[in-house]
């Protein structure tokens, strides 16, 4: 029945069990993917808890023949009202890190960069799909504590501190994070060394294009102020302070932090 859609259901419950009706899905760097997945089943009594933490994927026909896939685990699913003979369901899938989300710890690491204390929770938990895509070296932490917060968020909290953001690739059986903090790490995903853009007033009707892009600009702080304290030096003034030129007003708006967080 789905070798005739434009998009392919590949789910545990084994094919042809679930059509997708509509997708919504939003995407950012360093930040987890959610994909809302309207679903229809001619099996008003599918067994939901089969479907918990497993794996999912999407297979997109794009126009030149070659195929996007939507892979990651659903974290979330329920059943909607139907249409006619059809049974309505909807799924939300996240990426293998939003279950770091799921756990809690204290902990020490000690004499780790944060990569490598990063990739070191994702291996304790049982999750290898990652890859090291950083360009710049990463200084070693003497003492390093998770304390009282989910594994998510202690990574979150040491990459922020270092720079380092992570995005996603797509898979047909599974999705990569990929650690990040230049350009250089990205690559153009097949099939879209260009795309069509059609708005509404146009009338046209391509299975596969853009339909609205916007620009939007927002009032920025004008200036970061950090400063730290030494014991070792206290006579030392670490106070240091950066200010951008904004071309709107209301731009002279300061940040202030403390500590600094300097390396020495």
């Amino acid at each position: 029945m789905q070798l005739t859609r434009l998009v392919q259901v590949d789910c545990p419950l084994g094919p042809d069990v679930l059509l997708l009706q509509r997708m919504e899905g939003r995407e950012e760097l360093g930040r987890l993917f959610a994909y809302e997945l309207h679903l229809v089943s001619e099996n008003p009594n599918l067994p939901l808890e089969q479907l918990l933490g497993k794996p999912m994927s999407l297979s997109l026909e794009l126009p030149g023949g070659s195929r996007r896939f939507f892979h990651g685990i659903v974290a979330r699913c329920s059943q909607v009202a139907g249409h006619g003979q059809f049974a309505g369901y909807q799924a939300t899938l996240r990426p293998w890190p939003w279950l770091l989300t799921r756990t809690s710890d204290c902990r020490i690491f000690q004499n780790q960069s944060v990569p490598e204390i990063v990739k070191q929770v994702f291996r304790d938990l049982g999750f290898s799909d990652f890859e090291d895509a950083l360009t710049r070296p990463y200084r070693e932490w003497e003492y390093c504590v998770q304390y009282r917060e989910t594994s998510f968020d202690f990574i979150s909290r040491l990459m922020e501190q270092e720079g380092i953001y992570y995005w996603f690739r797509h898979e047909q059986k599974r999705h990569i994070l990929v650690l990040s903090d230049a350009y250089g790490a990205h690559r153009s995903p097949g099939g879209y060394a260009s795309v069509p853009y059609y708005p509404p007033t146009l009338g046209h009707r391509e299975r596969d294009h853009f339909f609205d892009w916007q620009m939007a600009r927002e009032v920025q702080p004008g200036s970061l102020t950090l400063n730290d304290y030494d014991f070792q030096r206290p006579g030392a003034r670490l106070e240091v302070r950066s200010n951008i030129a904004r071309p709107h007003a209301a731009a002279d708006y300061p940040l202030y932090d403390y500590p600094g967080e300097y390396v020495q």
